[in-house]
């Protein structure tokens, strides 16, 4: 293919172009002429060129790449495992971070069915008529007879992932629940079959045993395109599009709101453990985002005696564990939070819970029928949790001592830290409270107003 990018372009296509003029660049790319602040090259790598359909200089939607990618989230494993990840194991399986590799290695047992994965805790918010690019750096490894390892944008239901299956084929394939979750559809491609390049011959020869970063972009809107490849040498590499407008009678995939996942699973008794490392990876808007949310709020139906010296979780809210008959892959954000105490000074603090043990007492009830939510404003105590904001409420006012009721308001929490989301299998959600310790000796009242944005 030939195709014309200007100057300023050139580099991160051909690095050296300016000094290679009419000689062969690397990974198949080379420079014809420049004209009009204008070069011209070839490529014997790229495949056909339509409507920019394999071109990396062009988004999901054939739209050049010129606006900066707005990072959704971004995982990396420097000091320990990424907090944002979630985890599970079965049968022995283990997950290990890797201090000085940045990496967490998934490994199963010699039993059939044992399974690791390594997930993120978002389902990452699709924005309708925006490419989403999803990348993940990984190694394999070789091949184990009776282990299948996968990284991608996927869950158990729905996505978009590379895949080493139990006889050591490489393939992408797309996962969907169309049909329900308890039948799921799987469209695999081989890597022989790959409609772009297949990376079994030319500058660029995948190896299974050595880092890789995987690369996929795709319109959603229940039809659009899906493009795999990998980044080498700084070039991206289309290996296989999905076209799904006008060729399918149902959506490609029930939910475009997925997590980051590796995963390795055996399919039966292998003769040696396998495993895989996850690295890093991110997930990208293309063109720019505007998060899209439903808010609601919620205040305390009564106040709460707090007595002298003790701590009280005055509200807490979380996730359904199902939202209209699925699994519930909302994902919350608190926008805000007031306090109150009617006589005593009191400290606040929102918190994040990591599971439905860590609070006790009290009893959950839907807040809407329209909402995500459940709340619970009778719990009496909670253990461990982070700490996202808090403060003091001084409720004697200015020179004290004239019982004048005092308020506060949280300030605003920094984005990657606030949410809360559903474990794997959705049935114990994290949850936000927000909490008040009477620092006087005497009792008194206190009430509390959170404020959140549901986003799906």
């Amino acid at each position: 293919m030939s195709i014309q990018y200007k100057i300023d372009q050139l580099p991160s296509l051909l690095p050296n172009a300016l000094d290679n003029m009419n000689e062969k660049g690397k990974d198949g790319w080379e420079l014809l002429h420049l004209y009009n602040n204008l070069g011209v090259f070839k490529s014997s790598q790229g495949g056909t060129l339509s409507s920019g359909s394999v071109d990396p200089l062009y988004d999901a939607f054939g739209r050049q790449r010129v606006a900066i990618p707005f990072t959704l989230n971004d995982y990396k494993h420097i000091y320990s495992i990424d907090k944002n990840f979630v985890d599970f194991t079965s049968s022995a399986a283990s997950l290990t971070f890797n201090v000085n590799r940045a990496s967490v290695t998934l490994k199963t047992s010699l039993t059939s069915g044992s399974r690791a994965i390594h997930q993120t805790k978002m389902y990452h918010n699709y924005l309708p008529g925006k490419s989403q690019t999803i990348l993940s750096s990984f190694i394999f490894g070789t091949a184990e007879p009776g282990v299948v390892k996968r990284t991608g944008y996927f869950d158990d239901f729905n996505g978009i992932f590379v895949e080493q299956d139990q006889t050591g084929s490489l393939q992408f394939v797309i996962r969907s629940s169309t049909n329900g979750t308890g039948s799921i559809v799987e469209n695999r491609v081989k890597q022989e079959n790959w409609n772009v390049n297949n990376l079994l011959s030319g500058p660029f020869t995948f190896d299974v045993t050595k880092t890789q970063l995987f690369y996929t972009d795709f319109q959603w809107l229940g039809v659009g395109r899906v493009r795999c490849g990998f980044v080498h040498k700084g070039i991206t590499v289309i290996c296989h599009t999905f076209d799904h407008s006008n060729t399918t009678d149902v959506v490609y995939m029930a939910n475009p709101n997925l997590p980051v996942r590796c995963e390795i699973v055996n399919t039966s008794a292998p003769a040696a453990t396998g495993s895989m490392e996850q690295i890093c990876s991110t997930v990208l808007s293309d063109g720019g985002y505007e998060e899209q949310g439903i808010s609601f709020a919620f205040g305390s139906p009564a106040l709460r005696p707090v007595s002298s010296g003790s701590t009280l979780p005055v509200m807490a809210i979380r996730l359904k564990n199902s939202y209209s008959g699925v699994p519930n892959r909302a994902f919350v954000r608190v926008t805000a939070a007031s306090a109150f105490t009617e006589d005593q000074t009191c400290q606040y603090k929102l918190v994040k819970l990591p599971q439905s043990s860590s609070l006790t007492g009290g009893s959950w009830v839907s807040f809407d029928p329209n909402s995500v939510v459940e709340y619970n404003v009778t719990a009496t105590a909670y253990t461990g949790g982070q700490e996202l904001s808090g403060g003091f409420i001084f409720a004697g006012g200015v020179g004290g001592g004239n019982n004048v009721a005092g308020q506060q308001q949280t300030p605003v929490v920094n984005q990657k830290v606030n949410f809360i989301s559903q474990n794997i299998p959705s049935n114990d959600s994290e949850i936000y409270i927000l909490a008040m310790k009477n620092m006087t000796g005497t009792s008194t009242d206190v009430g509390c107003t959170l404020s959140w944005t549901e986003v799906y």
